[in-house]
């Protein structure tokens, strides 16, 4: 099975699980054990790329945070956790139970190191009978190969010689998958690949673009319904501006319309977003991660 682990603090510790593979605003750290292999998620930099926070959170099934160091970080990432709702491992440096007593995290445990493989272990993947969706982070011209993508399968299952849309419109055929360098038929949810491609150059996709069964067009504008931390005491008006994320998209925005808990929100950027969508908003000040959504 594939586990993809958001690891946002403590480098040291995504090490521990994983060894470092490719890097960028985000690092992705690799184990492999028999059938299992998990996928470390770490932002390369928390201070001027906490945008990478955000997308560690979506795009991972399960989120480990260490409690080396309580601080006004550690703080604003607990308000994350509270707020995307997916199961928190806490490592045990640190006793944390008052913090946990004002923010709410919905499902948690707290672990010691030696044992937090098996505990990130123990939360199986949910299985998905979506159409097949994969979420782009690079892309590259190899010799011989020519556009190779990589990214995480984030729904249903993909299989050599898939005819999927890009973001874009175009049409693309999968050639051949590779997941941890090694040559695979299909790959499921929470699979990281390597994707030899046809029908498209690798100048023409970028960080944030899908592939998916189901046409999903860059858009300028969408409905959603949004959820505020009340520890941010933020009150989300028409005209507005933040930033949002959704997995590996990135745009600032303005809300136009507010009609209680849904909103309008207008692209600065267009990026490839479509119904049960999540996504995080953030702002300049502490808690900079302040809400949670969903398209409508």
């Amino acid at each position: 099975m594939h586990y993809v682990v958001a690891i946002p603090l403590d480098k040291k510790l995504a090490e521990f699980i994983g060894k470092g593979g490719a890097e960028g605003s985000i690092n992705f750290y690799n184990r492999k054990m028999g059938d299992d292999i998990i996928v470390g998620l770490a932002p390369s930099s928390i201070d001027d790329k906490f945008y990478a926070v955000a997308e560690t959170f979506l795009i991972s099934q399960q989120i480990l945070l260490s409690t080396a160091n309580i601080d006004k970080i550690f703080g604003e990432l607990l308000v994350a956790c509270s707020l995307v709702g997916k199961h928190v491992i806490f490592t045990d440096e640190n006793a944390i139970d008052n913090l946990l007593a004002g923010i709410k995290v919905k499902e948690y445990e707290i672990s010691p190191r030696e044992e937090l493989v098996n505990k990130i272990l123990a939360i199986k993947p949910q299985e998905s009978s979506d159409p097949v969706r994969v979420d782009i982070d690079h892309a590259f011209p190899v010799k011989g190969i020519g556009c190779v993508a990589l990214g995480i399968v984030t729904k249903g299952t993909l299989k050599v010689h898939d005819e999927l849309s890009h973001s874009s419109g175009k049409i693309v055929s999968v050639k051949s998958i590779q997941s941890q360098d090694i040559d695979v038929q299909t790959a499921g949810p929470g699979t990281r690949v390597g994707l030899a491609l046809k029908g498209i150059e690798h100048e023409d996709l970028s960080k944030g673009d899908l592939l998916s069964k189901e046409k999903i067009p860059r858009v300028a504008q969408v409905r959603a319904k949004i959820s505020i931390s009340p520890i941010s005491k933020e009150e989300v008006l028409a005209q507005s501006r933040y930033s949002l994320v959704s997995n590996f998209s990135f745009s600032n925005i303005l809300v136009e319309e507010v009609l209680g808990d849904t909103v309008t929100i207008k692209f600065e950027k267009q990026i490839p977003i479509s119904k049960g969508d999540k996504f995080l908003l953030l702002r300049e000040k502490a808690p900079r991660i302040f809400a949670h959504g969903e398209v409508l």
